[in-house]
Protein backbone atom coordinates (compact mmCIF):
# COMPACT_ATOMS: atom_id res chain seq x y z
CA UNK A 1 0.00 0.00 0.00
CA UNK A 2 1.37 3.37 -0.95
CA UNK A 3 2.28 5.74 1.83
CA UNK A 4 0.56 9.12 1.78
CA UNK A 5 2.63 12.08 0.64
CA UNK A 6 4.01 14.36 3.41
CA UNK A 7 4.33 18.10 3.33
CA UNK A 8 6.79 19.97 5.64
CA UNK A 9 4.84 21.83 8.30
CA UNK A 10 6.12 23.29 11.56
CA UNK A 11 4.43 21.71 14.57
CA UNK A 12 2.20 24.01 16.57
CA UNK A 13 4.24 23.11 19.64
CA UNK A 14 7.53 24.53 18.22
CA UNK A 15 8.65 27.27 20.64
CA UNK A 16 9.60 30.56 19.09
CA UNK A 17 12.87 31.12 20.93
CA UNK A 18 15.07 32.27 18.13
CA UNK A 19 16.81 30.45 15.37
CA UNK A 20 18.58 27.96 17.60
CA UNK A 21 15.30 26.93 19.25
CA UNK A 22 13.60 26.41 15.89
CA UNK A 23 16.48 24.34 14.58
CA UNK A 24 16.49 22.06 17.59
CA UNK A 25 12.73 21.58 17.28
CA UNK A 26 13.11 20.47 13.70
CA UNK A 27 15.81 17.98 14.67
CA UNK A 28 13.49 16.50 17.29
CA UNK A 29 10.64 16.05 14.77
CA UNK A 30 13.03 14.42 12.35
CA UNK A 31 14.18 11.92 14.96
CA UNK A 32 10.61 10.70 15.73
CA UNK A 33 9.09 10.89 12.23
CA UNK A 34 8.91 8.21 9.66
CA UNK A 35 12.10 7.19 7.88
CA UNK A 36 11.57 9.03 4.57
CA UNK A 37 10.79 12.17 6.45
CA UNK A 38 13.69 11.91 8.93
CA UNK A 39 16.35 12.44 6.28
CA UNK A 40 14.68 15.49 4.80
CA UNK A 41 13.95 17.06 8.15
CA UNK A 42 17.46 16.40 9.47
CA UNK A 43 18.97 18.01 6.39
CA UNK A 44 16.72 20.99 6.78
CA UNK A 45 17.58 21.25 10.48
CA UNK A 46 21.28 21.15 9.65
CA UNK A 47 20.81 23.91 7.10
CA UNK A 48 18.93 26.02 9.59
CA UNK A 49 21.68 25.54 12.17
CA UNK A 50 24.30 26.59 9.64
CA UNK A 51 22.25 29.64 8.71
CA UNK A 52 21.74 30.48 12.37
CA UNK A 53 25.45 30.20 13.02
CA UNK A 54 26.22 32.52 10.14
CA UNK A 55 23.80 35.07 11.49
CA UNK A 56 25.35 34.80 14.95
CA UNK A 57 28.84 35.23 13.51
CA UNK A 58 27.69 38.37 11.73
CA UNK A 59 26.13 39.62 14.94
CA UNK A 60 29.30 38.81 16.90
CA UNK A 61 31.45 40.59 14.35
CA UNK A 62 29.11 43.59 14.49
CA UNK A 63 29.25 43.65 18.28
CA UNK A 64 33.03 43.25 18.21
CA UNK A 65 33.30 46.13 15.77
CA UNK A 66 31.17 48.29 18.03
CA UNK A 67 33.34 47.41 21.04
CA UNK A 68 36.49 48.13 19.06
CA UNK A 69 35.00 51.42 17.89
CA UNK A 70 34.07 52.32 21.47
CA UNK A 71 37.57 51.35 22.59
CA UNK A 72 39.08 53.50 19.87
CA UNK A 73 36.90 56.42 20.89
CA UNK A 74 37.90 55.91 24.53
CA UNK A 75 41.56 55.80 23.56
CA UNK A 76 41.17 58.99 21.55
CA UNK A 77 39.48 60.62 24.54
CA UNK A 78 42.12 59.42 27.01
CA UNK A 79 44.98 60.53 24.79
CA UNK A 80 43.54 63.96 23.96
CA UNK A 81 42.27 65.27 27.29
CA UNK A 82 44.55 68.07 28.62
CA UNK A 83 46.02 65.79 31.29
CA UNK A 84 48.03 62.59 31.57
CA UNK A 85 46.07 59.44 32.47
CA UNK A 86 47.89 56.60 34.21
CA UNK A 87 47.32 53.21 35.81
CA UNK A 88 49.40 52.21 38.83
CA UNK A 89 49.91 48.73 40.31
CA UNK A 90 50.82 48.60 44.01
CA UNK A 91 54.44 47.62 44.54
CA UNK A 92 56.08 48.17 47.95
CA UNK A 93 59.52 47.78 46.36
CA UNK A 94 59.07 51.07 44.48
CA UNK A 95 59.75 54.30 46.36
CA UNK A 96 56.27 55.74 45.83
CA UNK A 97 54.55 52.39 46.39
CA UNK A 98 53.35 51.87 42.83
CA UNK A 99 54.61 50.55 39.51
CA UNK A 100 53.18 52.31 36.46
CA UNK A 101 51.42 49.95 34.08
CA UNK A 102 50.22 52.65 31.70
CA UNK A 103 50.93 56.33 31.09
CA UNK A 104 49.21 58.35 28.38
CA UNK A 105 51.20 60.39 25.82
CA UNK A 106 50.28 63.78 27.37
CA UNK A 107 52.97 63.27 30.00
CA UNK A 108 55.59 64.17 27.38
CA UNK A 109 54.17 67.69 27.03
CA UNK A 110 54.11 68.05 30.82
CA UNK A 111 57.50 66.64 31.82
CA UNK A 112 59.40 65.95 28.60
CA UNK A 113 59.64 62.18 29.18
CA UNK A 114 58.01 59.55 26.95
CA UNK A 115 55.33 57.33 28.54
CA UNK A 116 57.38 54.15 28.14
CA UNK A 117 60.26 55.71 30.09
CA UNK A 118 58.06 55.89 33.19
CA UNK A 119 56.64 52.40 32.60
CA UNK A 120 60.04 50.79 32.03
CA UNK A 121 61.74 52.50 34.99
CA UNK A 122 59.52 52.46 38.13
CA UNK A 123 61.89 54.75 40.02
CA UNK A 124 61.89 57.48 37.37
CA UNK A 125 58.62 58.99 38.58
CA UNK A 126 59.54 59.38 42.28
CA UNK A 127 63.01 60.58 41.30
CA UNK A 128 61.49 63.57 39.45
CA UNK A 129 59.49 64.84 42.43
CA UNK A 130 60.93 68.16 43.62
CA UNK A 131 63.14 67.63 46.70
CA UNK A 132 61.19 70.23 48.69
CA UNK A 133 57.88 68.45 48.00
CA UNK A 134 59.13 64.87 48.07
CA UNK A 135 58.19 63.96 51.64
CA UNK A 136 54.66 65.37 51.32
CA UNK A 137 54.04 63.65 47.97
CA UNK A 138 55.33 60.26 49.12
CA UNK A 139 53.25 60.47 52.29
CA UNK A 140 50.15 61.13 50.18
CA UNK A 141 50.94 58.09 48.01
CA UNK A 142 51.50 55.90 51.08
CA UNK A 143 48.12 56.89 52.54
CA UNK A 144 46.44 56.20 49.20
CA UNK A 145 47.83 52.67 48.96
CA UNK A 146 47.25 51.92 52.64
CA UNK A 147 43.65 53.13 52.90
CA UNK A 148 42.34 52.96 49.35
CA UNK A 149 41.08 56.52 49.77
CA UNK A 150 41.40 58.85 46.75
CA UNK A 151 44.74 60.56 46.24
CA UNK A 152 44.56 64.35 45.89
CA UNK A 153 47.91 66.10 45.98
CA UNK A 154 49.64 69.12 44.48
CA UNK A 155 53.40 69.13 44.24
CA UNK A 156 56.28 70.15 42.04
CA UNK A 157 58.15 67.89 39.66
CA UNK A 158 61.30 68.39 37.65
CA UNK A 159 60.98 68.07 33.89
CA UNK A 160 63.64 66.50 31.71
CA UNK A 161 65.29 69.91 31.31
CA UNK A 162 65.14 70.64 35.05
CA UNK A 163 62.16 72.99 34.80
CA UNK A 164 59.89 73.07 37.85
CA UNK A 165 56.39 71.88 36.97
CA UNK A 166 53.46 72.06 39.37
CA UNK A 167 51.07 69.10 39.02
CA UNK A 168 47.70 68.16 40.43
CA UNK A 169 47.68 64.39 41.01
CA UNK A 170 44.36 62.62 41.57
CA UNK A 171 44.03 58.84 41.74
CA UNK A 172 41.26 56.42 42.66
CA UNK A 173 41.41 52.78 43.74
CA UNK A 174 40.28 50.15 41.22
CA UNK A 175 39.41 46.48 41.62
CA UNK A 176 42.46 44.37 42.50
CA UNK A 177 44.41 42.99 39.58
CA UNK A 178 42.97 39.52 38.82
CA UNK A 179 46.35 38.11 37.83
CA UNK A 180 48.48 39.33 40.75
CA UNK A 181 45.88 40.15 43.38
CA UNK A 182 47.55 43.53 43.93
CA UNK A 183 45.68 46.79 44.39
CA UNK A 184 45.35 48.97 41.31
CA UNK A 185 44.87 52.68 40.98
CA UNK A 186 43.84 54.91 38.09
CA UNK A 187 44.97 58.51 38.10
CA UNK A 188 44.93 61.82 36.32
CA UNK A 189 47.88 64.21 36.25
CA UNK A 190 47.20 67.86 35.42
CA UNK A 191 49.77 70.59 34.76
CA UNK A 192 48.81 73.48 37.10
CA UNK A 193 51.98 75.51 36.72
CA UNK A 194 50.18 78.53 35.23
CA UNK A 195 47.61 78.50 38.02
CA UNK A 196 50.31 78.32 40.69
CA UNK A 197 52.21 81.19 39.07
CA UNK A 198 49.06 83.29 39.06
CA UNK A 199 48.36 82.43 42.70
CA UNK A 200 51.94 83.30 43.61
CA UNK A 201 51.70 86.61 41.77
CA UNK A 202 48.42 87.51 43.45
CA UNK A 203 49.87 86.70 46.88
CA UNK A 204 53.04 88.63 46.10
CA UNK A 205 51.08 91.65 44.90
CA UNK A 206 48.93 91.58 48.03
CA UNK A 207 51.97 91.64 50.30
CA UNK A 208 54.44 93.86 48.45
CA UNK A 209 54.67 97.49 47.51
CA UNK A 210 54.00 97.86 43.77
CA UNK A 211 56.56 100.66 43.29
CA UNK A 212 59.62 99.37 45.12
CA UNK A 213 58.86 95.66 45.39
CA UNK A 214 59.53 95.80 49.13
CA UNK A 215 57.31 94.15 51.73
CA UNK A 216 54.24 96.27 52.48
CA UNK A 217 53.01 97.12 55.97
CA UNK A 218 50.97 93.88 56.20
CA UNK A 219 53.99 91.71 55.42
CA UNK A 220 56.24 93.79 57.69
CA UNK A 221 53.87 93.12 60.58
CA UNK A 222 53.90 89.41 59.75
CA UNK A 223 57.71 89.34 59.78
CA UNK A 224 57.79 91.09 63.15
CA UNK A 225 55.30 88.58 64.58
CA UNK A 226 57.32 85.65 63.34
CA UNK A 227 60.58 87.14 64.61
CA UNK A 228 59.09 87.71 68.07
CA UNK A 229 57.76 84.14 68.15
CA UNK A 230 61.29 82.84 67.43
CA UNK A 231 63.07 85.23 69.77
CA UNK A 232 63.20 82.87 72.73
CA UNK A 233 64.79 80.06 70.72
CA UNK A 234 68.18 81.63 70.21
CA UNK A 235 70.54 84.42 71.11
CA UNK A 236 69.72 88.04 70.39
CA UNK A 237 66.61 90.18 70.27
CA UNK A 238 64.36 91.59 67.58
CA UNK A 239 64.80 95.22 66.54
CA UNK A 240 62.63 97.41 64.33
CA UNK A 241 63.90 100.55 62.57
CA UNK A 242 61.55 103.18 61.21
CA UNK A 243 63.09 105.30 58.44
CA UNK A 244 61.48 108.52 57.24
CA UNK A 245 63.04 110.47 54.36
CA UNK A 246 63.67 114.09 55.35
CA UNK A 247 61.73 116.81 53.47
CA UNK A 248 60.78 114.44 50.65
CA UNK A 249 57.81 116.64 49.75
CA UNK A 250 60.32 119.22 48.56
CA UNK A 251 61.81 116.64 46.15
CA UNK A 252 58.39 115.92 44.65
CA UNK A 253 57.56 119.61 44.36
CA UNK A 254 60.91 120.48 42.77
CA UNK A 255 61.43 117.58 40.37
CA UNK A 256 57.98 116.05 39.95
CA UNK A 257 56.46 112.80 41.12
CA UNK A 258 58.04 110.58 38.43
CA UNK A 259 61.49 111.62 39.67
CA UNK A 260 60.30 111.20 43.25
CA UNK A 261 59.16 107.65 42.47
CA UNK A 262 62.51 106.79 40.92
CA UNK A 263 64.29 108.13 44.01
CA UNK A 264 62.10 105.93 46.22
CA UNK A 265 63.04 102.91 44.11
CA UNK A 266 66.76 103.67 44.44
CA UNK A 267 66.45 104.38 48.17
CA UNK A 268 64.73 101.01 48.64
CA UNK A 269 67.56 99.20 46.83
CA UNK A 270 70.21 100.99 48.90
CA UNK A 271 68.49 100.09 52.16
CA UNK A 272 68.34 96.43 51.18
CA UNK A 273 72.08 96.53 50.44
CA UNK A 274 72.78 98.16 53.81
CA UNK A 275 71.32 95.34 55.94
CA UNK A 276 71.90 91.61 56.23
CA UNK A 277 70.31 89.08 53.89
CA UNK A 278 68.07 87.76 56.67
CA UNK A 279 66.76 91.23 57.56
CA UNK A 280 63.55 92.56 56.00
CA UNK A 281 63.08 96.02 54.47
CA UNK A 282 59.53 97.22 53.89
CA UNK A 283 57.73 100.32 52.74
CA UNK A 284 55.20 101.49 55.27
CA UNK A 285 53.72 104.34 53.24
CA UNK A 286 54.84 107.24 51.07
CA UNK A 287 58.42 108.06 52.08
CA UNK A 288 58.41 105.94 55.24
CA UNK A 289 60.18 102.60 55.48
CA UNK A 290 60.63 99.89 58.11
CA UNK A 291 63.49 97.49 58.70
CA UNK A 292 63.07 94.29 60.73
CA UNK A 293 66.33 93.05 62.25
CA UNK A 294 65.35 89.55 63.31
CA UNK A 295 68.21 89.05 65.72
CA UNK A 296 70.75 91.53 67.05
CA UNK A 297 73.09 90.89 69.95
CA UNK A 298 72.48 94.26 71.55
CA UNK A 299 71.46 97.87 71.01
CA UNK A 300 74.84 98.70 69.52
CA UNK A 301 74.34 96.29 66.64
CA UNK A 302 70.98 97.90 65.81
CA UNK A 303 72.64 101.34 65.87
CA UNK A 304 75.33 100.14 63.44
CA UNK A 305 72.59 99.05 61.02
CA UNK A 306 70.94 102.49 61.31
CA UNK A 307 74.25 104.23 60.63
CA UNK A 308 74.84 102.15 57.49
CA UNK A 309 71.40 103.12 56.21
CA UNK A 310 72.02 106.82 56.92
CA UNK A 311 75.29 106.70 55.00
CA UNK A 312 73.46 105.25 51.99
CA UNK A 313 70.78 107.93 52.22
CA UNK A 314 73.40 110.70 52.24
CA UNK A 315 74.94 109.56 48.97
CA UNK A 316 73.68 111.69 46.08
CA UNK A 317 71.25 110.16 43.59
CA UNK A 318 71.86 111.41 40.05
CA UNK A 319 68.74 111.70 37.88
CA UNK A 320 68.25 113.73 34.73
CA UNK A 321 71.43 115.69 35.33
CA UNK A 322 70.41 116.50 38.92
CA UNK A 323 72.31 115.34 42.00
CA UNK A 324 69.75 114.80 44.74
CA UNK A 325 70.42 114.02 48.39
CA UNK A 326 67.42 112.93 50.41
CA UNK A 327 68.71 111.96 53.85
CA UNK A 328 66.50 110.49 56.55
CA UNK A 329 65.68 110.08 60.22
CA UNK A 330 65.61 106.68 61.93
CA UNK A 331 63.85 105.43 65.05
CA UNK A 332 65.09 102.24 66.74
CA UNK A 333 63.11 99.97 69.07
CA UNK A 334 64.30 96.69 70.58
CA UNK A 335 62.17 93.88 71.99
CA UNK A 336 64.06 93.81 75.27
CA UNK A 337 61.12 92.42 77.26
CA UNK A 338 59.76 88.95 76.66
CA UNK A 339 56.14 90.10 76.60
CA UNK A 340 56.57 92.85 74.01
CA UNK A 341 53.98 92.78 71.21
CA UNK A 342 54.12 93.74 67.55
CA UNK A 343 52.11 96.87 68.32
CA UNK A 344 54.52 97.82 71.10
CA UNK A 345 57.59 97.43 68.93
CA UNK A 346 56.23 99.25 65.89
CA UNK A 347 54.74 102.21 67.77
CA UNK A 348 57.98 102.61 69.75
CA UNK A 349 60.08 102.66 66.58
CA UNK A 350 57.69 105.24 65.14
CA UNK A 351 57.98 107.37 68.29
CA UNK A 352 61.78 107.16 68.22
CA UNK A 353 61.79 108.24 64.58
CA UNK A 354 59.87 111.42 65.44
CA UNK A 355 62.31 112.02 68.27
CA UNK A 356 65.18 111.81 65.75
CA UNK A 357 63.46 114.38 63.54
CA UNK A 358 63.01 116.66 66.53
CA UNK A 359 66.76 116.45 67.16
CA UNK A 360 67.47 118.00 63.79
CA UNK A 361 66.89 115.20 61.23
CA UNK A 362 69.52 113.13 59.45
CA UNK A 363 70.16 111.07 62.57
CA UNK A 364 68.78 108.21 64.64
CA UNK A 365 67.22 107.83 68.08
CA UNK A 366 66.68 104.77 70.27
CA UNK A 367 63.29 104.53 71.94
CA UNK A 368 63.01 105.59 75.56
CA UNK A 369 59.91 105.39 77.68
CA UNK A 370 59.73 109.20 77.94
CA UNK A 371 59.17 109.49 74.18
CA UNK A 372 55.56 110.09 73.09
CA UNK A 373 54.10 107.48 70.72
CA UNK A 374 51.06 107.23 68.54
CA UNK A 375 48.54 104.46 69.16
CA UNK A 376 48.42 101.51 66.79
CA UNK A 377 45.11 102.78 65.43
CA UNK A 378 46.59 106.20 64.71
CA UNK A 379 49.60 104.61 63.07
CA UNK A 380 47.43 102.44 60.85
CA UNK A 381 45.19 105.37 59.91
CA UNK A 382 48.22 107.48 58.96
CA UNK A 383 49.37 104.82 56.53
Amino acid sequence: MDRPAHRLTLPDSLPVVGLFGGALGLVAVALVGEAPVRIGLAALAFAVVIASGAILVRRLRSATARVEEAGSRLQVLVEHVPAAVYIDLQDPDVTDGGRLGYMSPQVTAILGFRPNEFVDDPELWPSRIHPDDRDVALAAYADHWRTGEPLRAEYRMLGRDGTEVWVRDEAYAMADDARTGKRMSQGLLIDITDRKRLESKLIHDALHDPLTGLANRVLVRDHVERALARQGRGLGVVAVLFVDLDDFKHVNDSYGHPVGDEILVQVAARMVDAVRAEDVVGRQSGDEFAVVLERVANQGEAILAAERILRELRRPIVLGGHSIVVGGSIGIALAAEHDVTVEDLVTRADGAMYAAKAEGKGTYAVYESRMPTRTWTELEAAG
